[in-house]
């Protein structure tokens, strides 16, 4: 019996919009066709890593069903064993913290000492069909994107490599050239909306988080429980009464400090201001639980939204998310931003 511990994607069952990529993979196992190079890209959101650790461990399961795979690995025979337990041989994963059974959830950089690694690895003796899994594969450095191309320029029988990339534009063209892209992308509307209603059990609260989300429908799924999420009409009041110069900028940003970290009140910042330019440019805002229009025409604002004074801004934030990873302390950013917010 299959097992499905939510804690391992391994043993997840399949997602709707996944079926057409999940029938190709088993068609191409069985047809003895599986590329040698494959890869998994789109926002993030869509369930590429979900769709991508269920198929490394039912090509690996020693115990595969008859019933094209539709019911995934097995969950009790050795290899998945081994994968339950972080220890399958037949299996590589870069960056390591990318292992679904790692502690350490930091995405890193691959470097070509890593990608070293994997020709080592596709060369060495295995139990069969071995895999190579490279997650945020657009974070691999320029001689590491060239050293992978001898790999995938030069496949060895049984060793597949699955790259994965929330920004597939960022891939070398010669890389992309050379793999199989998976049909992950098309994701039906009407089909996500209903997938996000059951989860959520609100068709309004999936149709607002899945439009907010961009289409994106596990983080649509997600959204109501991020910490900013029922922040937002505080955050359009805050910086309305910023503009009008009835509140402080150093006494909101004090007050923000207590209530939300720096990476979400950016994430809440980003969301926010995206919206205030469509209301701005006429057009209907996306929190339609939320009379955004409303609010910005009763707060008298004393200058309109500067679209350039705005990309600069934008930018900064990025400059500051930076820095607070680096041990800048998040009460300079907070400041800095408060202050900028109320010259917008």
């Amino acid at each position: 019996m299959t097992n499905h511990n939510p804690q391992l994607p391994y043993f997840s069952p399949l997602l709707p919009w996944q079926a057409q990529a999940w029938e190709q993979l088993v068609h191409q196992f069985y047809d003895d066709k599986l590329p040698h190079g494959l890869l998994a890209s789109g926002m993030a959101g869509i369930g590429k890593r979900a769709f991508v650790w269920r198929a490394v461990a039912w090509l690996l399961c020693q115990n595969k069903s008859q019933d094209k795979g539709q019911d995934g690995a097995c969950g009790a025979c050795e290899s998945c064993t081994w994968l339950i337990a972080g220890t399958h041989p037949d299996l590589l994963v870069l960056p390591s913290a990318s292992l679904p059974t790692s502690d350490n959830n930091e995405p890193s950089s691959i470097k070509i000492d890593d990608i070293r690694s994997v020709q080592e690895y596709s060369h060495s003796k295995g139990h069969g069909l071995r895999l190579i899994v490279l997650d945020y594969a657009d974070k691999l450095t320029l001689g590491a994107g060239n050293a992978l191309l001898k790999t995938l320029e030069e496949p060895r029988f049984g060793v597949h490599l699955i790259l994965i990339t929330d920004h597939p534009t960022k891939l070398l063209p010669t890389i992309k050239s050379r793999v199989q892209v998976l049909p992950l992308n098309t994701i039906i509307y009407d089909g996500a909306l209903q997938f996000v209603a059951d989860k959520l059990g609100d068709v309004d609260l999936a149709r607002l988080t899945l439009n907010l989300a961009d289409g994106a429908v596990l983080r649509a799924v997600d959204l109501p429980n991020q910490a900013w999420f029922d922040k937002r009409v505080l955050w359009l009041k805050t910086w309305l009464a910023l503009r009008a110069g009835t509140r402080l900028p150093i006494l909101a940003s004090d007050y923000w400090q207590g209530v939300l970290s720096f990476t979400d009140f950016v994430v809440l910042t980003r969301l926010m201001l995206a919206d205030v330019v469509r209301v701005n440019l006429g057009m209907d805002s996306l929190h339609t639980d939320i009379d955004i229009k409303n609010l910005m025409n009763n707060q008298s604002q004393s200058k309109p939204l500067s679209l350039e004074k705005l990309e600069i801004f934008l930018t900064k934030l990025d400059d500051l998310l930076t820095a607070t990873a680096q041990n800048v302390q998040e009460k300079m950013a907070y400041d800095e931003i408060f202050c900028d917010l109320t010259d917008l």
